[in-house]
C-alpha cells in the first residue's frame, strides 16, 4: 500500500480500478503545401473550424441538461466556443497557411502554441490555469482536421478511478459519474476547469499528486480522498473498509448541510454576524452564488476579458461584463478587483525574466493608463445601476494607493464635469497580498474604504514558496506563524481606523480556519459557492469568545503544524461530521 499526496479540489471518496490515461496531442511536424493547395487546406480548416464549434454547442448544452441548468460550469465551454467563433483566429490561422504555406494543422499547432507561451509567461495563476483551455481547443481542431474520433472516455468499461498527467475541460466534462468514480491527476491547481467540473459533477479528485502515473499500473485498487488530497495506491482490506465508510458519510452530510444552512445567515451562537460572499470569474456564475446562499460577490476577477483578446478591451466590454453581473445580482453587492495581469497580455507589453515580482497588476496599470482609466470609467458607469465597489490588487506601499486614487479622482472629476451619474460615494479598497502592505496596514488604512486580504498571494510571497509547485507544496501554510502575524496586524489595523475587513483567498473557504478566523475578527469572508453551506453551519455552532480565546492561543503557537493540528482539534469538536471526512488516514 502507497499514498500520493496532492490537491484536495474535489469532495468525497472514490473507491475502484485505476484506467490511465495518455496525455493528448503529439506534435505536428513543419510541413508546407504548394500555392495553389493553399485554398484547399483553408477550406479544410474551415470545415474542421464548424465541426468543433458543433462539438462544443452540444458538450455545453448536455452539461446543463447534466447539471441542472447549472450555467457558471457550461460557461466554461462558451468560453472555449468565444475563442473558435473569434474572427481573429481564424485571420491568424489562415493568414499563416496563405502567406507561409503551412499545411493547417501546422499553422493551428503554431497558432495556439503562440497563445499558450503567452499565458505560461503572464506571471499569472490563475491565466496559468487557462493554458489546459487553449490546449483542449487545438486538440479539438487537429482531431477534426485530421478526421479522428475523440476518445469517449465516459464509455469505457466498468467504474474506474482515471489517472492522468493532466485531462483537459472535454475529457472531463464528457464523464459519467456512473463509470468515473474518481480523478487523480499529477498535474492541475484548485482552479483549473479539471477541478471547477469535477466539482460540479460530483467526482472525488484529487490534482497535483507528483510521480502518480509511475506508482500505478491499469487496474490497481484505488481510494482517491478529495477532501485530503489523497490518493492510497493498492489499500488492504482494513483501509478500503474505512474509507467506504468515510465516503457514505460524506455524502449524506454534504446533502443534508446543504439543504439546512445555504439560506440562513452566517451569526454566531453569541450574535456575531459574517458576512459570506462569494469569488466569481464570469458574469454568468452569479446564479451559483445565490443559489449557495452568499450574500453577493466578494471578488468579481475582471481578467477573463482578456482570455483572448489581443488588444485590452474597451470601456464598453467591461460595462457590460459589470452589468451583466449586476442584473444577476439585483440588489446584492459585487466587489470588483482591478485587473491583476501580467505585461505580457498587453500589445505594448515586455518581458518579464520574474513575472511574479515584475510589472504586473497595478504596476502594469501605471505604464498603461488608458486600460486603466477605461476599466474605472466603466465601474463608475456600472455603479449607478446596483452596489459596486472596487479594490486595487498587489498595492505595495502608500505611494502606490495614493498614484491609483489619484486617477480616480481624476476620473470622477471628469463625469462631475459632464454631468454623467454614478455613485459619488463609491466605495475603494486595497488588497493585503503583499507582506509590505500588511507591515504598513496601519498607513494604508487612513486612505482606504476597506481592506480584503489575498491570502493566496500573501502566503506565497511571505514564505517564498509557489504554490502550485508540488515539489515544495509541503511548505505552503496559510497557518504559518509569519502569515498569521501579518494578518493579523491588517486586521486590528483595519478595526482602528474602523474599516472592513475581509478575506477573499482560499483560506477564507476552508472550515479549518474559520473558527481562527472569526476570532481574528473578520466581519466579512469571501469564498467559492460550494463551499458556504459549510462555513456558515459552523459559524452558527461556535461563540465569537471562545473563538477569540481559540485564535488567541492559535497565534501563540510556533508552527504550522501546531497550528493546524489545533485548528482541526478545536473545530473536530464543534462539528466533527464535517471534520471526520477531512482528516488524512493514518
Amino acid at each position: 500500500m502507497e499514498t500520493r499526496r496532492g490537491i484536495a479540489v474535489s469532495p468525497g471518496v472514490a473507491i475502484g480500478p485505476a484506467r490511465i490515461v495518455e496525455s493528448q496531442g503529439a506534435q505536428i511536424a513543419r510541413k508546407f503545401v504548394m500555392p495553389d493547395e493553399a485554398p484547399r487546406e483553408i477550406a479544410r480548416f474551415d470545415k474542421a473550424l464548424t465541426a468543433s464549434q458543433q462539438e462544443i454547442h452540444e458538450l455545453a448544452e448536455g452539461l446543463r441538461t447534466r447539471l441542472d441548468q447549472q450555467v457558471s460550469v457550461s460557461d466554461i465551454f462558451q468560453v472555449h466556443l468565444g475563442i473558435l467563433e473569434d474572427p481573429k483566429l481564424r485571420h491568424q490561422i489562415t493568414n499563416l497557411i496563405t502567406h507561409r504555406l503551412f499545411t493547417a494543422e501546422f499553422a493551428v499547432q503554431e497558432i495556439l502554441r503562440r497563445y499558450i507561451t503567452s499565458l505560461q509567461e503572464a506571471g499569472d495563476s490563475y491565466l496559468l490555469q487557462r493554458v489546459r483551455d487553449f490546449e483542449d481547443i487545438g486538440q479539438r481542431l487537429l482531431r477534426n482536421l485530421q478526421g479522428e474520433t475523440h476518445q469517449q472516455l465516459a464509455r469505457a468499461p466498468g467504474p474506474v478511478v482515471i489517472v492522468a498527467h493532466d485531462l483537459t475541460p472535454s475529457q472531463t466534462a464528457g464523464f459519467d459519474k456512473e463509470k468515473v468514480l474518481g480523478i487523480a491527476t499529477e498535474a492541475g491547481g484548485r482552479t483549473s476547469h479539471t477541478a471547477i467540473l469535477a466539482r460540479a459533477l460530483g467526482i472525488p479528485a484529487v490534482v497535483g499528486a507528483a510521480g502518480l502515473i509511475n506508482s500505478v499500473v491499469d487496474g490497481d485498487m484505488l481510494i482517491v480522498d478529495g477532501s485530503q488530497g489523497a490518493v492510497v495506491i493498492t489499500p488492504d482490506e482494513a483501509t478500503r473498509q474505512r474509507y467506504q465508510a468515510r465516503g457514505r458519510t460524506f455524502e449524506v452530510i454534504e446533502e443534508r448541510t446543504a439543504a439546512e444552512f445555504c439560506n440562513l445567515p452566517a451569526v454566531t451562537l453569541d450574535g456575531r454576524a459574517v458576512i459570506i460572499e462569494a469569488n466569481i470569474e464570469f458574469p454568468n456564475e452569479v446564479a451559483t452564488v445565490l443559489n449557495n446562499g452568499a450574500s453577493g460577490v466578494g471578488l468579481y476577477r475582471t481578467e477573463f476579458l482578456y482570455h483572448t483578446a489581443e488588444n485590452p478591451p474597451d470601456e464598453e466590454a467591461h460595462f457590460q461584463a459589470y452589468m451583466e453581473a449586476i442584473r444577476a445580482l439585483k440588489d446584492h453587492p459585487m466587489t470588483i478587483r482591478i485587473l491583476d495581469l501580467g505585461a505580457d497580455k498587453f500589445p505594448s507589453g515586455f518581458p518579464e525574466r520574474n513575472p511574479f515580482l515584475g510589472c504586473r497588476s497595478m504596476r502594469l496599470l501605471r505604464l498603461q493608463p488608458t486600460v486603466f482609466r477605461n476599466q474605472i470609467r466603466a465601474i463608475l458607469r456600472a455603479s449607478a445601476m446596483g452596489k459596486l465597489r472596487f479594490m486595487f490588487p498587489m498595492i505595495a506601499n502608500l505611494a502606490e494607493l495614493r498614484e491609483a486614487r489619484k486617477v480616480v479622482t481624476e476620473v470622477m472629476e471628469e463625469f462631475d464635469a459632464a454631468g454623467a451619474v454614478y455613485d459619488k460615494k463609491i466605495q475603494v479598497g486595497i488588497m493585503i497580498e503583499v507582506p509590505s502592505a500588511a507591515m504598513t496596514a496601519d498607513l494604508l488604512a487612513e486612505e482606504s474604504d476597506f481592506f480584503s486580504i489575498g491570502t493566496n498571494d500573501l502566503v506565497q510571497y511571505t514564505l517564498a514558496v509557489d504554490r502550485d509547485n508540488e515539489r515544495v507544496a509541503h511548505l505552503y501554510s496559510p497557518v504559518d506563524p509569519a502569515v498569521l502575524r501579518l494578518i493579523q496586524r491588517t486586521v486590528q489595523a483595519g478595526q482602528k481606523a474602523g474599516i472592513r475587513v475581509s478575506m477573499c483567498g482560499e483560506m477564507a473557504g476552508d472550515i479549518m480556519h474559520t473558527i481562527l478566523l472569526v476570532g481574528m475578527g473578520f466581519e466579512s469572508l469571501s469564498m467559492a459557492p460550494s463551499v458556504i453551506p459549510d462555513v456558515k453551519k459552523l459559524i452558527r455552532s461556535i461563540r465569537y469568545e471562545g473563538a477569540k480565546k481559540i485564535a488567541d492561543h492559535a497565534l501563540s503557537l510556533k508552527t504550522a503544524k501546531e497550528v493546524e493540528q489545533y485548528l482541526s482539534d478545536e473545530t473536530r469538536k464543534v462539528v466533527p461530521e464535517l471534520v471526520q471526512e477531512r482528516q488524512p488516514e493514518g
